[in-house]
């Protein structure tokens, strides 16, 4: 526990937060565009082996484009955890568009996550370092939740959320239009 509130403190101050061997920062965008993308891509093939009906993989070249355009944009943080200058992690935090007064949906202000961890250093600590450090910076642009998608069959993800406080609220269901 103490940890965890370190690292909450030292995101508060916007100080670079460290592990061993390994720090997380914000990432110097467009310069790190290229390194996330390789990362998202990898964590696209791991999903790609959890459901290939549902991921596919995308292209390091339009990924690294649109972390580029994250630099642009103010609803956005991007956070690598970075490990003697390679990158072994990042968190993505975006703000979410409010609902409209017709849905049903608590008009709440929220944040979206992504995170990606280098399969060599997962269980380390750097996924759950930086789900702390993206939640105070999600805090910072007024959200009042995150939101994330985690596959059902990713169990090592789905402990870690659990474990930092994350329960489920819903269930994206998918059929195919033919079997229906």
């Amino acid at each position: 526990m103490t940890r965890s509130i370190s690292i909450q403190q030292e995101a508060r101050k916007g100080m670079v937060v460290s592990g061993m061997a390994w720090q997380i920062r914000e990432a110097r965008l467009p310069d790190d565009a290229d390194d996330l993308a390789r990362l998202y891509v990898g964590s696209a093939l791991h999903h790609v082996e959890l459901d290939p009906g549902m991921y596919r993989v995308p292209e390091v070249r339009v990924v690294a484009d649109r972390f580029r355009a994250a630099a642009h944009d103010a609803g956005q943080v991007v956070l690598m955890a970075d490990a003697a200058g390679l990158a072994v992690g990042f968190a993505a935090v975006t703000m979410l568009t409010p609902p409209s007064p017709a849905s049903m949906l608590a008009d709440m202000p929220a944040a979206s996550v992504e995170v990606a961890v280098h399969p060599d250093r997962r269980r380390q600590g750097i996924g759950s370092a930086l789900m702390q450090a993206v939640a105070e910076r999600a805090r910072s642009l007024g959200a009042r939740c995150i939101r994330l998608d985690a596959h059902a069959d990713n169990e090592a993800a789905l402990g870690l959320y659990h474990r930092l406080g994350y329960r489920p609220t819903g269930i994206l269901m998918q059929a195919s239009v033919d079997e229906v």
